[in-house]
């Protein structure tokens, strides 16, 4: 598609658009404003417009930062003390050393990962069927991410790992293209369940292209791409490459069931119906420095076709691989990506704040063996991330959106490391790696479908991390859901921050909340004796990471005599600073 496909603001893309460019061979900022690479290129934007860098955060605020950037859980008291004594540079390294090593560090980012996937455990549609067998795809991500397989390689995996490693492991990986919505639900004559399975194509298309390669591919499954150069051909040579992977089990466990993939016809308008010209398994002509046309026909194999994807989507010269990745780490770490829409790297994306960063960076990852622990490393170390959250009137008029990272922006913690972070606070959360998923809602079966109620729960097998829990599409809980999780149904590359009365409701009146509570109370009891100073004092630092000032340890001491000490860690867990990150 030569030609330039125009947009509604006025704007054009075509496959001269940034992001399908090559990388460019960028040189450090010489500067002399900072020894940190990322350091050099976001002070020398920020100086553009005028603008400074914030000064760094406090090592108390830095500490659980970091803790719960990397593990999603908040530091012990003992940890915090321990850094705040000796917040110097070489205890900092070790510190991120540490948290990278932890088995907590893959259970936080396979969370982030699992939210691209769209990982379910239910079929959805109208009978929503459990998937009681899809956890080892979970466990696998989590397993994978700790021991720091390079990122090529994960992806590879999760695209083909069934024929690249037969065997568990391989089947497990390759649960990300079945992880989506199953309609078991195909209707009575041939072309409706055509229809259903081009349904389904398209939602696993759509999934490998926006996760990997941060491309709407999918958009262009009806007609050429509204805004992208991506055309309808192309799109169906894409769901060539994926026509034989349905929704199957191997080695007991939720995977891929290979069949033959046949041909691939464009099916005009969208329709099963209306047939059009076949199409070769093949990839995206727009993509500079990467061969399209995989030499493949109609007959080839299905490991054929989803090697040759591997391939092409992971090869060091796709432009768009290692961008994406980069800047979802980024994304994470920071509140927003360089690119603002991590999984669109169109022009529903936009263009990157700094641009020669971004390139910096994947350039950065890939000769670093594509290892997200050392990009982790290099993010963290940086005084970007380092400086204050504090707002400055002068910067917020100019940049209100710290779009120039001009300080560290405040973030809310998500629905699960809220709920985990009760736990650990309390003292209940149990640690237990991998396995089936703890269930704390019952399964109702109403005609043919099914729902999942939540139900009250207690025992150590559901005080587990929030991500090994049983997660159906369709069912809320209420504190996930009112903390923004969103349901596995879509994949989610970002989530809502909304701000309600419900969240304040929610840890003030749920029944978990009340428990956790209770069991903090009887934590700080046992910690810290019955005198109500030293309770004030250990309920603070187990909840908060710090000391109460002295005005918070009179109204404490004197709530505490009045209503009870599970009270005032009730309004502890309810506080803002409870589950906003500075």
């Amino acid at each position: 598609m030569a030609a330039l496909l125009l947009l509604a603001t006025g704007g054009v893309a075509s496959e001269g658009w940034w992001s399908l460019q090559p990388l460019a061979k960028v040189d450090l900022p010489s500067n002399g404003l900072a020894k940190h690479p990322i350091d050099a290129f976001v002070q020398q934007r920020l100086a553009k417009d005028g603008l400074t860098s914030s000064p760094p955060a406090e090592p108390r605020t830095l500490i659980r930062r970091l803790h719960f950037d990397l593990l999603g859980l908040s530091p012990s008291p003992e940890t915090v003390a321990e850094f705040v004594g000796n917040p110097t540079d070489p205890a900092y390294h070790q510190l991120i050393d540490r948290l990278l090593a932890s088995p907590r560090y893959g259970e936080r980012w396979a969370r982030h990962w699992l939210d691209v996937a769209r990982y379910g455990e239910s079929n959805g549609f109208e009978y929503n069927e459990p998937r009681r067998n899809a956890w080892p795809y979970r466990d696998w991500i989590i397993d994978s991410l700790n021991a720091d397989m390079p990122y090529d390689e994960f992806a590879r995996m999760q695209i083909a790992g069934d024929i690249l490693r037969p065997g568990r492991k391989g089947a497990a990986a390759v649960g990300f293209l079945v992880a989506g919505t199953h309609n078991t639900v195909l209707g009575a004559s041939p072309l409706m369940k055509n229809q259903a399975r081009q349904d389904e194509l398209g939602e696993i298309v759509g999934t490998v292209t926006q996760a990997f390669l941060g491309l709407t591919v999918q958009c262009a499954r009806c007609h050429n791409h509204k805004t992208d150069p991506v055309s309808t051909e192309e799109y169906y040579s894409m769901a060539a490459l994926f026509a034989g992977v349905w929704h199957g089990a191997q080695h007991g466990m939720h995977s891929v069931r290979v069949a033959n993939p046949g041909a691939m016809r464009v099916h005009l308008r969208g329709s099963a119906a209306s047939l059009g010209q076949e199409v070769p398994p093949a990839g995206v002509s727009a993509l500079a420095g990467v061969n399209a046309d995989f030499k493949l026909t109609s007959t080839a194999s299905d490991a054929e076709r989803r090697k040759a994807a591997a391939d092409w989507i992971t090869n060091p010269a796709n432009p768009l691989f290692s961008r994406v990745i980069v800047n979802r780490i980024w994304h994470h770490h920071f509140g927003h990506g360089l690119v603002k829409e991590p999984s669109d790297f169109g022009t529903g994306g936009g263009r990157p704040s700094h641009p020669e960063l971004l390139d910096w960076l994947a350039g950065w990852f890939q000769q670093n063996n594509y290892s997200l622990k050392s990009l982790h490393r290099l993010i963290v170390t940086s005084m970007t991330y380092r400086q204050s959250s504090a707002s400055r009137p002068d910067a917020l008029g100019r940049d209100r959106d710290n779009r120039l990272l001009w300080r560290f922006a405040p973030k809310r913690l998500e629905g699960e490391a809220v709920r985990d972070s009760l736990l650990l606070a309390a003292g209940m959360l149990n640690t237990q790696q991998s396995g089936p998923s703890y269930e704390d809602v019952k399964e109702i079966h109403f005609n043919a479908g099914r729902y999942y109620n939540p139900i009250e729960v207690k025992g150590p097998k559901f005080d587990r991390r929030t991500i090994y829990r049983f997660s159906p599409r369709g069912e809320r809980d209420a504190i996930l859901d009112t903390f923004d999780c969103p349901d596995p149904s879509t994949t989610a590359p970002t989530r809502a921050v909304t701000t309600t009365p419900l969240q304040a409701l929610s840890l003030s009146n749920n029944v978990f909340v009340w428990r956790m509570a209770a069991d903090l109370a009887n934590r700080v009891r046992k910690e810290a004796g019955e005198a109500p100073p030293g309770q004030v004092r250990r309920a603070w630092r187990l909840s908060l990471g710090r000391e109460p000032d002295e005005i918070e340890r009179s109204q404490a001491t004197a709530m505490i005599a009045k209503h009870g000490l599970p009270s005032l860690c009730r309004a502890l867990f309810n506080s803002s600073e409870f589950v906003v990150i500075e």
